[in-house]
């Protein structure tokens, strides 16, 4: 999990609540085992996204009135695989805005250890050239260990050999890069009668 996704998870659980201060960048570094540098970006990911602010000379503080999304309103569960940090992020946050459960995976490893874990996805959001694998190993899995998962493939060609032969191994709906939120959350709403909500209102 990134940093920025590790903190807001911190917030919605409420182990950081509306007002309180974060610990210090040097704090978080060591906790994290990454540069300042790191850290600082995250934390500037989540201003943007209005989860944070930056008080100057006195810290980073979760923003007065910040509610996360109720879960109990989740149109369903959306892994994200992308390797683009920040991309992945805002989508994420953009979800969950609109009513889904987001979790991000920014490797293809990272993908399959999430879908191998207990959580149930109801859909992937996946950019086919990740940089530890090919996407078609991740769509084999699905294919044969997760069926009930709906794929949608993120890729700047839709004619690319890659995307032509995902679509031969496994049906899909693609999504052209550069993507907006409401693209995707105009194919996920096409998928919602298929999607298996798993109890979730």
């Amino acid at each position: 999990m990134t940093i920025a996704l590790d903190i807001r998870e911190r917030i919605a659980r409420g182990n950081l609540k509306p007002g309180q201060q974060l610990p210090a960048s040097a704090t978080l570094a060591k906790e994290y085992g990454v540069a300042l540098m790191t850290v600082r970006q995250a934390l500037a990911v989540l201003e943007r996204q209005g989860i944070v602010e930056a008080r100057h000379g006195a810290g980073t503080f979760v923003v007065e009135g910040y509610r996360p999304a109720n879960k109990r309103h989740s149109h369903g569960r959306v892994l994200i695989a992308e390797d683009d940090e920040q991309l992945c992020e805002t989508i994420g946050l953009a979800l969950r805005q609109a009513g889904y459960e987001a979790d991000c995976a920014l490797t293809g490893a990272k993908a399959l250890a999430r879908l191998r874990s207990e959580q149930q996805y109801d859909a992937i959001v996946l950019d086919l050239r990740l940089p530890d694998m090919n996407g078609l190993e991740i769509v084999e899995y699905i294919k044969n260990s997760r069926p009930m998962v709906q794929l949608i493939v993120a890729s700047g060609y839709v004619d690319h050999e890659d995307v032509l032969r995902t679509a031969e191994c496994w049906p899909l709906m693609m999504l052209r890069k550069p993507y907006s939120v409401s693209d995707l959350l105009e194919r996920l709403k096409a998928l919602s009668g298929r999607l298996a909500l798993r109890g979730i209102t």
